[in-house]
């Protein structure tokens, strides 16, 4: 059970303790999802890495349990209220949540909405700006993958609540290329809490979000 307005007040949720396709192809995220829609579930939790580590991971993911049947918080708060505050667990993988809150409308009624989203950690030294591991150059002749890059900021860096405004610059180890000034996509959104790097965005990402981080296919 869980006495949060915005989630009970019973709570039916499924944790998937698997990283790779199932939480980053786009057919498994849509599955996963519809089983939210049809009401079957609350909330759908998930890897959206390419790997994990126990040893990281499952502290915070027994915290996010805990919140949301324990401390009855919202579904999406009790994941910022424990991988959120995890930096080492959210850097070792994103993840991906995919659940439904109640929408308070006129008269006293309320709506059922289903949101998925992926939370990560934004790292530039190791490749993932944004949390983003699927970045690619943007030279249309090249499209080398981020681990074939180099990021850096750019410019004055920003901290707390506006990390989020630092720019970015880019060089890519293949082509050579280096863009500069980049800032960050208006489809990115802090976490509602002060810790910095972490982020989250809509799941999957659409056609225009790819392209935005060099993915055209």
């Amino acid at each position: 059970m869980n006495a949060a307005s915005s989630a009970g007040p019973f709570i039916r949720g499924i944790v998937i303790s698997s990283c790779g396709s199932t939480g980053r192809v786009a057919e498994s995220i849509a599955r996963l999802k519809r089983l939210v829609e049809m009401d079957i579930f609350d909330f759908i939790f998930c890897f959206a890495g390419v790997s994990t580590v126990d040893s990281l991971v499952v502290p915070a993911l027994n915290r996010f349990v805990e919140n949301v049947f324990v401390y009855n918080l919202g579904i999406w708060a009790a994941l910022e209220r424990s991988f959120g505050e995890d930096k080492h667990a959210l850097n070792s993988s994103p993840v991906m949540l995919s659940f439904a809150e109640f929408q308070n409308l006129p008269n006293n009624t309320r709506k059922r909405v289903v949101d998925t989203r992926v939370m990560a950690y934004s790292n530039f030294k190791d490749g993932r700006p944004w949390g983003l591991d699927i970045y690619r150059c943007s030279n249309k002749d090249c499209r080398a993958h981020a681990h074939n890059m180099i990021f850096h900021p750019d410019g004055k860096q920003f901290f707390g609540g506006k990390w989020l405004q630092t720019k970015m610059k880019t060089t890519c180890m293949e082509c050579k290329e280096t863009r500069r000034k980049i800032a960050t996509p208006s489809w990115i959104h802090p976490c509602d809490i002060e810790n910095i790097g972490r982020c989250w965005y809509q799941w999957p990402l659409t056609l225009a979000q790819r392209t935005d981080i060099g993915i055209t296919q």
